[in-house]
Formats: structure tokens, sequence, C-alpha cells
């Protein structure tokens, strides 16, 4: 059986990371989280698993007053940390940077974030439940989004679709990244992403079907609900060059994911 990879992965590859941005497939995720925030004036966000704060950031530039980012990679922690400290950013206090276990209760952690007094208006996850070692530990993940999303409060999320498990253009890393290796675990399939920056790298990830099939039982399970997909169509990277897209398009790779807390 294979073995998903350690949740602390990203400490050895953190300053890399941020070349991610310049990936085609990064560009339209960042059109599709910036679409999907929307406007932002005077709200509070979660950023569970939120890395070195890219969503973050736009989350802020949206008019978000606080961001509070939780993060198992005290590396990636430090490189948002560093991109925040620089001079004239509007992120500057705005964002606050805490390490912790998406798959743990936050409670439990002490995490400091903003507490259940005073639930988020917007709660994101981009990418963290493709890291869910488990059925149980996807549970988790949206246990806490739900523990500290405010009722009727917005999810904002980045996820593995599968629809293009195991096609040509994923294999190849057309848009810039990819999957490879794939091998079934309980509950979903582990597999090597790898990012064509340079010079590349690679990190394991283990998608559950529940989250890639977009079943969504779990997360109703945890009080969330009308999940839907984001057009990608509706972005201007894929109006701008229809035929590149078209194999995403067909049978997309990944997909911004949008919810209600009820």
């Amino acid at each position: 059986m294979a073995t998903p990879a350690p949740k602390t992965q990203y400490d050895t590859f953190a300053p890399k990371y941020t070349a991610y941005s310049d990936l085609p497939m990064a560009r339209l995720e960042a059109q599709l989280i910036q679409r999907a925030l929307g406007d932002l004036t005077g709200q509070t966000v979660l950023d569970l698993g939120g890395g070195s704060g890219s969503h973050a950031r736009r989350a802020v530039d949206a008019g978000a007053t606080l961001v509070d980012v939780v993060d198992i990679s005290e590396a990636m922690l430090q490189e948002g940390r560093a991109i925040s400290a620089q001079a004239g950013r509007a992120d500057q206090g705005r964002i606050r940077w805490h390490v912790g276990d998406a798959a743990k209760p936050l409670a439990e952690q002490a995490v400091g974030v903003v507490g259940l007094e005073a639930q988020y208006d917007v709660a994101m996850a981009n990418w963290v439940f493709d890291h869910a070692l488990s059925v149980d530990d996807l549970r988790g993940m949206w246990e806490n989004l739900a523990a500290y999303t405010k009722p009727g409060g917005r999810f904002v999320g980045v996820r593995v679709l599968g629809k293009a498990i195991g096609a040509a253009y994923v294999l190849e890393a057309k848009y810039g990244a990819g999957l490879e290796d794939l091998a079934e675990i309980p509950g979903g399939f582990t597999c090597t992403a790898v990012a064509m920056t340079n010079p590349p790298f690679r990190f394991g990830v283990s998608p559950m079907a529940d989250s890639y099939e977009m079943v969504n039982e779990v997360p109703r399970q945890a009080g969330f609900a009308d999940f839907e997909l984001l057009p990608d169509e509706e972005c201007e990277i894929v109006k701008a060059d229809l035929e590149y897209w078209r194999e995403h398009l067909e049978a997309p790779m990944f997909g911004v994911v949008v919810a209600r807390r009820t």
C-alpha cells in the first residue's frame, strides 16, 4: 500500500513554493480565488492551511480587515511573514500567522485565532483537503472550518478534481503542474505532485474521494451546504486562449469551490 507524504514536507522547500505563482495553472487559480472572494470590505477571514499567504494577501487586497493564516509548516509561515514585512505592503498588521495542524481541533492546539466568540465571515482552505491522510483527517479539517465560520458565512477553497486523474495532460504537467505515481489508499489515492518551476519541485498529496469527486458528504455533515464549482471559462486567462485551456476545461485537474455555512 502507498504511504501518504508527511504533513511537514513543505518545510523542505518553502522558499521554492513562491515560484509556483508564475505557472499558468497558478495564474488561473489566482483569478478564480479573486472572483470567489469578491468584496471583503470589513470582513474577517480564516485561511486554514494558508502556507505563505498568497491567497491571504488577495483577501486583504479585497478589503478584509483581518486574515488569520494557520499552517503546519513554520517555514512556510516564515516566508509569509517576510513577504508581509516588505515596506509599503497593505497587509501589514492585517495578516496573523499561526502554527497548527488543519486536521486537528485548533482549540486543543492553542492556535491564537480570534475564537468561537468572534467567528469568521469567510473561511478558506486551498489545496488543504488534498493533504488529508485519511477520511478522518478530512473530517477534522471541515470540523475546524465549521467551528470558526459564522452561520451564513462563506467557504472558498481549491481542490484536486477527479475528472483529470490519469489524463495525459496532467501527467505531462501541461499547465505547469501535474500528478505522478498514483496509487490507491483507503478513501482516496496518493501521488506525487510536480510543479514545473525552475528548478521543479515535487511533493506528496493524498486526495480523498469525497473531495475530488465532489461528493461533499463530509462537509455537509459538518454544516456546509450549497456547494458550487466556479466556471473556469469566465476567467480572463482562459478567455484569452480557449484552445490552450481546452483539455483542462474538458476534464479539470483542479477547481475552486464555494459553499455556505448553515
